[in-house]
């Protein structure tokens, strides 16, 4: 981590922790407040990226985002580099505390040179619990001043004097209202508890000013557009302070062949050679230098190569919108079809289609295993006190909203991502047996569409087949961990669902796994996907699923979760860590699995449990 700006001389550059690569796309990404051992930091903007930060590319993705290539977040091969460690942080939140005098001012103002304790006191500063933040990812201190003066802090003798302030803990409670902010200005002697805080319309006429601390401090960071949503206290460390907004894709044929991630690993010379406008033999002799080893080896011919960049070239070039449907319907049909290389070289998709099961066969209709994939995590960006773009509600009537806070303050035209490799098994589900159940399930869901209203939870993917669908990956995951020894929070899914009003039937879940490492995974889970390993997990699957050590009351329940988008699915039978679930642990019902014990008819498997 880099303390301090990019291109401030003066600025003091130290590393100060460590960070691996997936949280700097998911959990801490620019924007996030982190907290290392001797310091609570922001994460910086893009815009302070090392430029040694290798390139990826993944061309559905790229294309759907709007952007010519990926990032991955630079690390350096030393432990502890000096004066350019990898990535960009600023020291945040600003406002400490001294544990002994109580304090409480800007680090700046302790009078300690290193600006980590106190000079009077000789103690080490703590951050302050508090920050301010609005519904379009604007984030600051606690106007802890504005605060213990009623909301006019010109009333106070020493309007001018910001440093008068201190802050006591009492012990009469264990609440907020034990942690009390005094004025210590000649005259004033203000002082109120942080009792009320955080509650609705507490901060009221303190205006947000656009804050940008993860682009920097000084006034030209602050957002240039101007900010009528109402701030919010929220405690640093909350979980609604940082949620990152993140795409991912499958590297599926023609793109994952062994040709293309040749060009791939060279794409960065080729197309500035062809931006350049190197002319036909040039480039044909850059090829010719790039690719000797294969065009010696005769498995490829120079040919070979130009049509391929063509395909690539091609597809940047198309001028039509690439749609997240398009590309979930083009990964379902490679996983439907599957895949597998003529040759040795170690391809970036490797799908098999296996016999299904016997007993499940009219359930059905395919069972891939996918002994290879490659997935391109991206993110986009950031919100913060709630995870998606709020409803015109009366919360937030007249306030401009936006989708989500950019990472940069100049626009880019690459966003972070980190790529992962790993395996996993593919269901497809049988469609006349799926549209029977469809029938029978008849309204159920309606209440449930009615409170998802126009969240962007399940990707626009919403029917009763997607509540299908999305419960029984959650079961078998929550299985999957108990015979292929997993943790939980190591698979993941992904819901292939028939959009509305889309030409495309799709039926089908991915359960996987991947990391960064250049392994990605042992087969185990592959494995798992065997004839009579996969006949096992299912039939345990469903008898865990029968019975939930809430119900009835889980059973019967049909508002539970988050908006209450989750009719039968509590922690004790349906619910995964975050992680693993790509709907926010949303849009569940066990009932459409197994049925109720008085009406299994609802339950798509509900007929095999009575047999």
């Amino acid at each position: 981590m880099r303390y301090g700006k990019k291109d401030d001389s003066k600025a003091k550059k130290e590393s100060i922790g460590k960070i691996r690569k997936t949280q700097l796309i998911t959990t801490f990404g620019p924007g996030a407040i982190t907290e290392m051992p001797e310091y609570t930091i922001i994460m910086g903007a893009t815009d302070y990226w090392d430029n040694r930060s290798p390139r990826l590319n993944e061309p559905n993705l790229q294309k759907l985002l709007g952007v010519q290539f990926f990032k991955e977040p630079y690390a350096s091969e030393s432990d502890n580099p000096k004066g350019n460690p990898d990535m960009p942080a600023f020291r945040f939140p600003k406002m400490h505390f001294c544990p002994t005098c109580g304090k409480l001012d800007n680090y700046n103002s302790f009078g300690d040179p290193k600006r980590r304790k106190c000079s009077k006191c000789d103690r080490e500063l703590v951050p302050s619990r508090f920050v301010t933040a609005c519904i379009n990812g604007h984030l600051d201190d606690f106007p802890f001043n504005w605060w213990v003066h009623y909301g006019t802090p010109s009333d106070c003798t020493e309007p001018d004097n910001y440093h008068k302030l201190s802050i006591e803990f009492r012990n009469n409670t264990g609440g907020l209202a034990s942690i009390v902010i005094k004025c210590n200005a000649k005259g004033c002697g203000k002082e109120r508890s942080m009792e009320g805080c955080m509650s609705k319309n507490a901060l009221k006429g303190c205006r947000c000013q656009g804050k940008r601390p993860w682009i920097g401090f000084k006034s030209e960071f602050n957002d240039p557009e101007p900010c009528n949503a109402p701030l919010q206290a929220l405690q640093r460390g909350a979980s609604n302070v940082y949620f990152g907004k993140t795409k991912s894709a499958l590297t599926i044929p023609p793109w994952s062949t062994y040709i293309q991630t040749l060009i791939d690993d060279q794409w960065n010379d080729l197309e500035t050679a062809i931006e350049q406008g190197a002319d036909e033999n040039n480039f044909k002799f850059l090829l010719g230098i790039k690719f000797k080893e294969q065009i010696d080896s005769g498995k490829y011919t120079l040919e070979d190569f130009i049509k391929e960049i063509n395909r690539r070239r091609g597809l940047q070039e198309e001028e039509n919108t690439y749609t997240e449907q398009q590309l979930f319907e083009d990964e379902y049909k490679a996983l439907c079809e599957g895949y597998s290389s003529d040759g040795d070289e170690p391809e970036q998709f490797h799908a098999e289609i296996v016999s299904v099961p016997e007993t499940f066969e009219d359930y059905f209709d395919e069972v891939v295993l996918v002994k290879r994939l490659r997935e391109v995590l991206a993110l986009r960006g950031f919100r913060r006190i709630t995870p998606a773009r709020p409803d015109n509600s009366e919360k937030y009537e007249g306030v401009n909203t936006n989708e989500f806070m950019p990472l940069w303050n100049k626009s880019q035209n690459w966003l972070p991502a980190i790529e992962m490799k790993g395996e996993g098994i593919f269901l497809r589900l049988n469609e006349t047996k799926l549209k029977e159940w469809e029938s029978r399930v008849g309204l159920r869901y309606i209440a449930m569409e009615k409170r998802l209203g126009k969240q962007d939870i399940g990707k626009g993917m919403f029917s009763p087949r997607y509540v299908l669908l999305h419960t029984l990956s959650h079961l078998l995951i929550r299985q999957l961990t108990v015979d292929c020894g997993y943790q939980e929070a190591a698979l993941k899914e992904r819901i292939y669902s028939s959009y509305p009003n889309s030409s495309t039937e799709m039926a089908g879940i991915l359960i996987y796994t991947s990391s960064s490492d250049s392994d990605g995974s042992l087969g185990g889970l592959v494995r798992q996907g065997e004839e009579e390993l996969l006949e096992t997990t299912l039939r345990n699957t469903l008898q865990e699923a029968s019975w939930c050590a809430s119900d009835p009351i889980c059973s019967e329940s049909e508002a539970q979760g988050y908006d209450s988008l989750n009719y039968a699915a509590c922690h004790a039978c349906t619910l995964l860590p975050e992680t693993s679930c790509e709907a926010r642990n949303c849009l569940l019902d066990r009932i459409a699995i197994v049925g109720k014990e008085t009406n299994r008819e609802l339950g798509y498997f509900g007929d095999f449990l009575e047999d």
